[in-house]
């Protein structure tokens, strides 16, 4: 089940939209639009992981100077058509977490929503602490809590356990960044359906 899952991001990119919504009921795009209000208005922004694109159009439609990168070509494909089909030129590019192609201190921001373990990855960390300049921000958006009772709720959280989904405790990930060299903090937005985690993790000023 987890290969399947898996081949969301890959062979079956075009069906990403509609499982997320399904196991979201609906407010996938609000999780990751949980992430804007703590990026700074002024600087450019990188995406990391852009998927289908929705996050990197609601940025531009905002006013704010992003690129955006994805590993997966089919990922790619998908943002590409999106963003194209509105006018936008694509600010996109194909690269690895592990290894930005971007000069020193190039952005204020970095944002990854509902990312891989790839995150967690020191070569990830200081890739994206080099990249962001003094007193920047990287705000990750993780997962999101469903807060109904109802059966089909319940069916959709053993779902995501099953996908092999689990949640990182804010102890681990916290541990994790400040030992990258990032001050981090957890905030929490309240969705009808969810409560959607958002960690925001600061470079020192200077």
């Amino acid at each position: 089940m987890r290969f399947a899952f898996d081949q969301l991001y890959t062979t079956f990119a075009w069906t990403y939209d509609a499982v997320a919504a399904a196991v979201s009921f609906g407010e996938w795009q609000q999780w990751g639009r949980a992430a804007m209000p703590f990026l700074a208005r002024n600087g450019r922004v990188l995406e990391i992981a852009h998927g289908p694109g929705h996050l990197h159009l609601a940025l531009r439609r905002a006013g704010y100077d992003v690129v955006s990168i994805d590993l997966s070509p089919q990922m790619g494909s998908v943002a590409h058509r999106r963003i194209a089909q509105t006018g936008m030129a694509p600010l996109l590019a194909r690269a690895n977490a592990l290894r930005l192609p971007f000069g020193d201190r190039s952005f204020a921001c970095a944002v990854s929503t509902f990312p891989a373990e790839f995150i967690f990855a020191p070569e990830t960390l200081a890739e994206v602490r080099r990249v962001l300049q003094p007193a920047g921000r990287f705000v990750v958006v993780p997962m999101a809590h469903l807060t109904g009772r109802d059966a089909l709720t319940q069916l959709i959280r053993l779902a995501y356990r099953a996908t092999g989904q689990a949640e990182t405790p804010v102890y681990a990930a916290r541990a994790r960044f400040e030992a990258a060299g990032y001050a981090f903090a957890q905030h929490v937005v309240t969705t009808p359906r969810a409560e959607v985690v958002v960690w925001v993790c600061l470079t020192a000023a200077g």
